[in-house]
């Protein structure tokens, strides 16, 4: 009987999930967005779990088992945002459940994977923190699919996307820290009194180099230029907030007020408004190509790596942030200079990480 493999992507506002055969074929694959309104809390070790991710997952199993006409998965693999903890995503900086009781919000929250899985699945389950699971997609699919020799590689992966992560290869050893935590690249320290990160801290890298980052960012600038409409610094941006605005019901009647208009800041409108020449969006995405640049070269200095693979919707979507990057970092390196490329994986990355995951729980099983 063929054997199949399933593996989880979890990111910050996405579940994916693909079947594959024991060679890593995909064979099928589903998407949505993430549950964090469900509701479904329960009393967990010495805080508060959030249920809701765990009980989707499992109908989304069920969903893709049924629909690609399998009855037989050996090992499953999960890549997901961090940071991890036991088998759970712990107090998650990216990943907030809404309905969360109020007398709870000082507690950590756990989100529950590995056991809810294993329960439903009766089969093995392996967790790694989504960038440690894309590296091992770049090793085995990706850049390092044709070196026999695994441990002649020596890769950095670093995902621009909601967040800044990164996961290490080095030379035939996944780098996984004591709670799977390694390579927390988005929260090394690059700027003294700079932003605050979802983290806590002042100044991370992932404040400015990512989609929340970039967010984050614009707003701060517009509330310090006091959104002064019609002004060149800013005016594009804020035209095409207000059209996004005005879509809103809550605008049909009246002008939304300029507070108001932030809550309708995205990265793809900074993007937009600074291809279209907005000063202050080219600002922000400027200060994102700068500090992603010496993030990647304090990646460079700590891991030595031979390349540098780069994925996430954030360049994905926009490759051109990359070369001023790689510029930069030039100009911070106290090693050889890696290679810095885009991912050969698209948006698959994790996706194929999870499923070595998986093959590695199935080796194990048999």
């Amino acid at each position: 009987m063929k054997e199949y493999l399933a593996g989880f992507d979890i990111g910050a506002t996405k579940l994916a999930l693909v079947i594959a055969d024991r060679d890593g074929n995909i064979t099928h694959r589903l998407r949505e967005k993430i549950d964090i309104a469900s509701g479904h809390f329960e009393n967990y070790k010495d805080s508060l779990a959030y249920l809701g991710i765990g009980d989707q997952m499992k109908c989304l199993l069920r969903r893709a088992m049924k629909e690609a006409g399998i009855d037989n998965v050996a090992a499953l693999g999960i890549g997901s945002a961090g940071p991890l903890k036991d088998g759970d995503i712990w107090d998650s900086t990216n990943i907030r459940p809404i309905h969360r009781p109020e007398s709870t919000l000082a507690q950590p929250l756990y989100i529950p994977l590995v056991q809810p899985l294993e329960e439903e699945s009766g089969i093995p389950v392996r967790l790694a923190n989504d960038c440690v699971a894309a590296v091992l997609g770049e090793v085995y699919y990706g850049v390092g699919k044709d070196a026999k020799d695994k441990s002649d590689l020596y890769l950095v992966y670093v995902t621009l996307s909601t967040g800044l992560g990164g996961g290490v290869w080095d030379g035939g050893h996944l780098l996984i820290g004591k709670q799977g935590n390694a390579a927390e690249v988005g929260h090394f320290f690059v700027k003294k009194d700079g932003l605050r990160c979802g983290c806590g801290n002042y100044g991370c890298a992932e404040a400015y180099c990512s989609g929340t980052g970039i967010e984050k960012n614009a707003r701060t600038r517009l509330i310090n230029g006091k959104l002064q409409l019609g002004e060149d610094y800013g005016a594009i941006l804020i035209e095409l907030i207000r059209e996004g605005a005005v879509k809103d019901r809550r605008f049909q009647n009246r002008e939304p007020s300029k507070s108001e208009l932030l809550e309708f800041v995205t990265s793809p409108l900074v993007f937009a408004a600074a291809e279209a020449g907005d000063r202050l969006a080219q600002s922000v995405i400027g200060e994102a190509c700068y500090y992603g640049g010496i993030a990647f070269a304090d990646i460079a200095n700590a891991y030595d790596p031979q390349i540098i693979t780069v994925g996430g919707t954030l360049v994905l979507e926009h490759p051109e942030i990359l070369e001023p990057m790689k510029i930069e970092m030039h100009k911070h390196l106290n090693v050889e200079a890696p290679e810095v490329l885009l991912t050969p994986l698209g948006y698959d990355a994790a996706v194929y990480g999870a499923i070595a995951l998986a093959q590695q729980a199935a080796s194990l099983q048999s």
